[in-house]
C-alpha cells in the first residue's frame, strides 16, 4: 500500500493568486529568493541551485506567468525572447540588456545575441560565438565570458547587486578569458592599450588650456 503524503502547512502566491501549496520552509523561502533576485523567478531558479521538487514546480509556474506577460508587453518583434537554443528546450531566459539573452536548458546553456544587436560587439567578440536560429550564441562554459565582458566595458550591463564581491567576480570573468578565449583577450588589451594615448593627451590638452 502506497504511504500516503504529508500535508503542506504553507502555500505560495503570486500576483495574489495561489500558485501552489508547500512546506512552512519552502514558503519562506520562495518569499524570501524572490525579494534576494527582484521578484524574478526565472533569476531565481538560474541563480539557486537545490529546491524541493514542490518549490521548483511553484517557481517554475510564476517564471511562466512573468514570462508571458513579459511577451505581453512587449511590442512586436522587438528582441523577442528565444523560442529554441542550441543546447535544448530553454526553461529559464534572463535579458541582460535588450536583445542579449542569458538561457538556460535541463543541462546546459549559454547566451544568445539577437543579429539586430550582435553589431555592438566587437569583431574579436563576434569570431567567438556561432550563429543558429537568427542569433549569435555564447556556450556558458567557456564563451559567455565574452558577451558579459563586452557588455561590462560598454556599459550596457552591471554585475548584480546579489553579488557581493563584484571585483572577484569580474576577474573571474578576465580568467576565463584568458584561458578559453586568449585571441579574444589579446585583441580587448590592445584596443584598450591603443585607447590610452588618446585619454591622456586630451587631458593634457584640458591643463594647457
Amino acid at each position: 500500500m502506497a504511504r500516503k503524503k504529508s500535508g503542506y502547512d504553507a502555500a505560495c502566491y503570486y500576483a495574489g493568486k495561489l500558485v501552489g501549496r508547500c512546506t512552512a520552509a519552502d514558503g519562506e523561502a520562495y518569499s524570501a529568493l524572490m525579494e534576494q533576485c527582484g521578484g524574478d523567478a526565472a533569476r531565481v531558479l538560474r541563480e539557486y541551485a537545490y529546491f524541493s521538487p514542490e518549490l521548483k514546480e511553484i517557481l517554475e509556474k510564476v517564471a511562466a506567468i512573468q514570462a508571458n506577460k513579459s511577451r505581453a508587453a512587449s511590442p512586436p518583434g522587438l528582441f523577442a525572447e528565444p523560442k529554441t537554443s542550441p543546447w535544448g528546450k530553454i526553461q529559464t531566459c534572463d535579458v541582460l540588456c535588450p536583445g542579449v539573452f542569458m538561457v538556460s536548458t535541463a543541462s546546459h546553456g549559454g547566451t544568445m545575441v539577437a543579429k539586430e544587436v550582435s553589431a555592438f560587439l566587437s569583431l574579436a567578440a563576434q569570431k567567438c560565438g556561432f550563429k543558429q536560429s537568427g542569433y549569435l550564441c555564447y556556450e556558458e562554459d567557456s564563451q559567455e565570458s565574452v558577451v558579459l565582458r563586452e557588455l561590462l566595458d560598454k556599459g550596457l550591463w552591471k554585475i548584480p547587486e546579489r553579488i557581493k564581491d563584484k571585483a572577484a567576480f569580474e576577474e573571474n570573468i578576465n580568467q576565463s578569458l584568458r584561458r578559453y578565449n586568449p585571441a579574444y583577450w589579446r585583441a580587448r588589451e590592445r584596443g584598450r592599450e591603443a585607447a590610452r594615448p588618446v585619454v591622456r593627451q586630451d587631458a593634457a590638452r584640458g591643463e594647457v588650456r
